[in-house]
Parts: structure tokens; C-alpha cells; sequence
């Protein structure tokens, strides 16, 4: 296959880094990948590195006619088969250049949890020429489902996990005090970052007990840090900013939290899973898919600080039972959720989109 993916996130997020394996596992299998992005964006540079042919476009919004023409013009000169978009912005102009192209087939990678808009646009951009949506999770299904797309034009397929980022963890680096309780995440308001503090705040003795790292760098960073002045948990808590190697850090935490108000799936969970550590998450998006109760972790009621306090104290005072729902949840990754699955069924779910538009096209025969 030849497929050109068009991604126009400024940021480094899980969408980002689940495309990067993505393109890296169609170019080891031979296809031809090639990548629109913003410039100067650490997806360019790293796929840039992993020898896929980027292509750095500015596409500042949906009607972007500058962008319009250099996509057109690179979709004449490599004539992909697919044109996969990543994010949702280049959907509509870019999937008019890839008509004019002539380009065979189109497909959206949907990531996120929010509603579709009940708008006529948005109902053309989701089914105008788009033979299928991948989605990341259940949830995201039925939620493309409820938003007006035909079951049909839905394919699931959940994103996976390189175990070989993440050997497993030996037991003695657990139950060690304090406790360290790690989240990993961008910092913007749908991930829930200001309920893990005043849960925190709720924790007696808590920079005695524990100590809280919060991987990750966004425009919420400065309000958090204030927060924890404010409530006077200097002691207990580090930012840590945006990291290269997560599973390094992961390897140093005892639990991991994600107090997340809306999530598609969650890749940080993925990889706190594949880590053996036990997760703390809400009961939102697509978590539930990954994190099973009482098994793998516990799952408690978004913006609920009370009920995320309780559950980061019980599991930090039951070690074995930490442990335990670790274990198990580097036994689920390897069996549901790993990087070779993810490529092979979007291989085989993008092959299938070519053959359907092959036999539509062909000449009927008497």
C-alpha cells in the first residue's frame, strides 16, 4: 500500500505517539508512508528519523487554501492509494484534494472522546467520501454512532504497546515509603490534573507519605503549580515537565493515577499497564476498556478528588494487592494490547477499504 497520513497537532499528545508506531510498523511491513504535519512539531522530526517521508504544512484551520494546494500538489506527485487523516481539522479540504487526485480511498483515525458536532459540516466530514472511521475504543464507536455515522463505516481497533519499552518490573521496587504516585499526561483541562491535587490535599501526612510526579508539560502547568503552593504541597510534589523515555519514569513509580474528565483511550495507561502498575483512573471514555476493577486497578468517579484520595490510600497501604493488579495488567496488555496487533488489524481493515473500492470500480462484465 502507499498512504499518506495527515496529522496537524502542534503537540506531542498519545494521538501523536500511537501515529509514530503506526507509520513506523507500515514502513517495516513495505508500504510506502508518507506524513503531512505542522512544521517544526516533534512527530515530524521523529518520524522524520524513523525514515518516513515528511511533508511540513501549516494548516492553521479547516479552510486553510494555502495548505489545500500543497496537499494537492503532493497527493499528484506520490498518488497514494489512502489518504488517512489523524486529526480532525484536515478532514474536509484535504479530503477534496484527495478526490481531485484521485486517490482511491479515505479513512479518519478518531482518537477522542468528544461528541461530534450536530452540524451539516460535520455530518459531511464524518461520511462525505470516507469509506471508513477507525476508532480507538468502544466507547468512541458508539459515540461516532450517536453522532450521526453509519454502524457500518466503524471499525475498532485499540491502540497498542511496544512491551519491549517496558521489561518487567521486579517486585522488591515495590511498597517502598513514601509511596510515589505517578500520572503522565499534557497538561490541559480534560485530564483532570487539579482533582490529583486537592485529593492530595486530602491525604493526612501526606508529604510524609507520599510523593506525586507529574510527567508531562501544557498550558495548565502554571495554574497547577500555583495550586500546589496554595495548599502548601511543595514538599510532595514535582513537575517533572515533558519526558522523552515514560518508561523510565514508570519504573520508578509505585502507582499510577489519572484523574481524566474525557479520554478516548488513554496510551499513558497502555503504558503504565505494560509496566506492571497498578492504575487509578475515572470511569470515563474508553478507560474502562483497559482498566478492570479491583483486577488491574480501581476506577473512580471523574471530579471526585474524595473518592481518588480514598482509592490512592488504599492501594498505597496494600502493597501485595498493588502488586497483584500489576501483574495483571501487564498479562492483559500482552494479550489485548500490543503495538504488532494494532498494525496488523489497521493493515488489514485498510486493505480491505482498497479491495471494496477496487471491486466497485471495476467494469461490470456480461
Amino acid at each position: 500500500m502507499s498512504i499518506v497520513f495527515i496529522d496537524t497537532e502542534r503537540v506531542w499528545r498519545g494521538g501523536q505517539e500511537q501515529l509514530l508506531s503506526l507509520l513506523r510498523g507500515f514502513a517495516e511491513r513495505g508500504h510506502r508512508t508518507y506524513l503531512v504535519c505542522h512544521p517544526r512539531t516533534l512527530l515530524a522530526q521523529r518520524a522524520e528519523q524513523a525514515g518516513v517521508s515528511v511533508h511540513p504544512t501549516p494548516m492553521p484551520n479547516e479552510w486553510a487554501l494555502p495548505a489545500f494546494w500543497r496537499v494537492l500538489a503532493l497527493l499528484r506527485r506520490v498518488r497514494p492509494q489512502i489518504v488517512a487523516f489523524n486529526t480532525p481539522r484536515p478532514i474536509l479540504l484535504a479530503g477534496i484534494a484527495s478526490r481531485l487526485a484521485g486517490v482511491r480511498s479515505r479513512i479518519i483515525f478518531r482518537r477522542v472522546s468528544f461528541p461530534l458536532g450536530r452540524n451539516f459540516l460535520t455530518r459531511l466530514k464524518y461520511n462525505w467520501g470516507i469509506d471508513g472511521i477507525i476508532a480507538i475504543s468502544e466507547s468512541i464507536r458508539q459515540q461516532l454512532e450517536r453522532g450521526g455515522v453509519p454502524a457500518a463505516k466503524i471499525r475498532v481497533v485499540y491502540e497498542g504497546i511496544d512491551l519491549n519499552d517496558y521489561p518487567a518490573r521486579p517486585p522488591a521496587a515495590r511498597g517502598r515509603s513514601p509511596t510515589v504516585v505517578g500520572t503522565v499526561a499534557h497538561m490541559s483541562a480534560e485530564k483532570g490534573h487539579y482533582f490529583l491535587v486537592e485529593a492530595a490535599a486530602l491525604i493526612p501526612d501526606v508529604c510524609e507519605r507520599m510523593r506525586f510526579v507529574i510527567v508531562g508539560d501544557g498550558e495548565c502547568r502554571a495554574d497547577l503549580e500555583a495550586q500546589v503552593r496554595r495548599l502548601g504541597l511543595e514538599r510532595c510534589f514535582e513537575f517533572a515537565g515533558f519526558q522523552d523515555r515514560i518508561s523510565e519514569y514508570m519504573r520508578s513509580f509505585g502507582l499510577f493515577v489519572l484523574p481524566s474528565l474525557s479520554e478516548g483511550l488513554s496510551s499513558a495507561i497502555l503504558s503504565a499497564m505494560a509496566a506492571g502498575l497498578p492504575v487509578i483512573a475515572t470511569n470515563v471514555g474508553g478507560i474502562p476498556e483497559l482498566v478492570q476493577p479491583w483486577e488491574t486497578g480501581l476506577l473512580v468517579a471523574p471530579a471526585d478528588p474524595l473518592a481518588l484520595a480514598e482509592a490512592i490510600q488504599d492501594l498505597a497501604a496494600h502493597p501485595e494487592e498493588a502488586l497483584r493488579m500489576g501483574r495483571n495488567g501487564r498479562r492483559r496488555t500482552e494479550q489485548h494490547f500490543t503495538l504488532e496487533r494494532k498494525i496488523e488489524e489497521t493493515e488489514q481493515i485498510c486493505l480491505g477499504f482498497l479491495k471494496r473500492r477496487a471491486a466497485t470500480t471495476e467494469p461490470a462484465h456480461a
